[in-house]
C-alpha cells in the first residue's frame, strides 16, 4: 500500500440561499471597489499636484502609477459584474465548481489507476456536505 496526495474539487449545489449570498458579497465587493477607486482618484490627484511642484518626470510616473492602479480596480469590478450576471442566470440546483482542497488516497497493488485518476468531488448544499464522489461514482462511508 502506498499513499499518495490528490486534489479534491469541491462544488457546491446552487440554492436560492447560497446564490443571494453569493450576489449579496459580490455587490458588497463592487462597492467596496468603488470606494477604493474614488480614494484613489482623490490621493492621485493630491499627489499629481505635489509632484508637479517636482518637476515633470515625477508627475508623470506618479499619473502612470494612478492609472495602472484605477486600471486594475476598473477590471475587478468589471470581472465581478460578469460573475454576478453569470450566477444570476444560473438555474437553481446547478453544481458551481468552488475550489480544491487535497487529500491523502491509499493506492493498493491491483487498484483501478483509471479510477484513482478520476479524483474525488465533494458535493455540498447550503453549508452541509451533501455528496461525495470518488470515481465518478458517489460514496459512502460504511
Amino acid at each position: 500500500m502506498l499513499s499518495i496526495r490528490q486534489p479534491v474539487a469541491v462544488k457546491f449545489i446552487l440554492t436560492e440561499d447560497t446564490k443571494q449570498q453569493i450576489l449579496t458579497e459580490q455587490r458588497r465587493q463592487i462597492e467596496q471597489i468603488t470606494a477604493s477607486l474614488e480614494q484613489l482618484e482623490q490621493g492621485g490627484r493630491q499627489a499629481l499636484e505635489q509632484a508637479m511642484a517636482q518637476g515633470g518626470d515625477v508627475a508623470a510616473k506618479i499619473k502612470e502609477q494612478v492609472e495602472q492602479q484605477k486600471q486594475s480596480h476598473l477590471q475587478q469590478r468589471e470581472q465581478l459584474i460578469q460573475q454576478i450576471q453569470q450566477i444570476q442566470q444560473m438555474s437553481i440546483g446547478t453544481e458551481v465548481p468552488n475550489m480544491n482542497v487535497e487529500t491523502t488516497v491509499e493506492v493498493h497493488v491491483g487498484d483501478d489507476w483509471g479510477k484513482i485518476l478520476l479524483g474525488s468531488e465533494v458535493i455540498v448544499k447550503d453549508g452541509i456536505v451533501h455528496e461525495i464522489r470518488r470515481g465518478g461514482q458517489s460514496w459512502t462511508e460504511s
